[in-house]
């Protein structure tokens, strides 16, 4: 996978969901805490849904071809969170491709396991850019299928707790629904869902 392949694919994904920070001001001064020249690309982003949101989304991209240059590209992920105010730095991601497909599913695995500095995703041999962005931040919740309870996890799990709980009805599943939908964390999933 190319690293503009991978940038093409995300602005497709998020166009609809996300804006992009206008200023590159501050873009500038992350591109150039990468002290070892990586193949890079930054997305900051912003849910459109809540424009009184003052804080962004930070999508670190790195296209490495060989699995040393990790290390460079967990350096330049811990100066980025270290570049970030609060509560940014909680916001922050690195993705990791390789043109070679240097890393395997469970090297990738192992990678992601640890979320030191930021949480990570790392191509999974030659995983193209749609599979790989459907287990980021930036997937959507819902799958559009004729068989939605298969192919929407969200449907499976609120199809069996009705099941269980009565009071799970439709319309207390469509609120729900429409919170993990939102793109909501914390607090405001808990308001919607009250």
């Amino acid at each position: 996978m190319k690293l503009e392949e991978l940038c093409s694919y995300i602005d497709t994904v998020i166009e609809n969901r996300f804006e992009k920070e206008s200023s590159i001001d501050i873009s500038k001064h992350l591109y150039a805490l990468d002290e070892q020249n990586l193949e890079k690309y930054i997305f900051r982003l912003k849910r459109k849904n809540k424009i009184e949101l003052k804080t962004y989304r930070t999508v670190l991209l790195v296209q490495i071809n060989e699995s040393e240059a990790l290390k460079n590209a967990l350096q330049w992920g811990a100066a980025v969170k270290n570049s970030l105010t609060d509560p940014e730095t909680s916001d922050l991601y690195l993705i990791v491709i390789s043109e070679d497909n240097i890393f395997t599913t469970d090297d990738s695995m192992r990678i992601e396991a640890t979320e030191q500095f930021c949480k990570k995703y790392v191509q999974r041999g030659d995983e193209n850019p749609e599979s790989l962005i459907k287990r980021t931040c930036l997937a959507s919740f819902s799958v559009i299928s004729d068989d939605s309870i298969q192919s929407d996890p969200v449907n499976k799990v609120f199809a069996e707790t009705s099941q269980n709980h009565p009071w799970f009805d439709a319309s207390v599943q469509r609120i729900w629904k429409e919170a993990f939908n939102s793109d909501d964390n914390g607090n405001e999933l808990l308001d919607r869902i009250k």
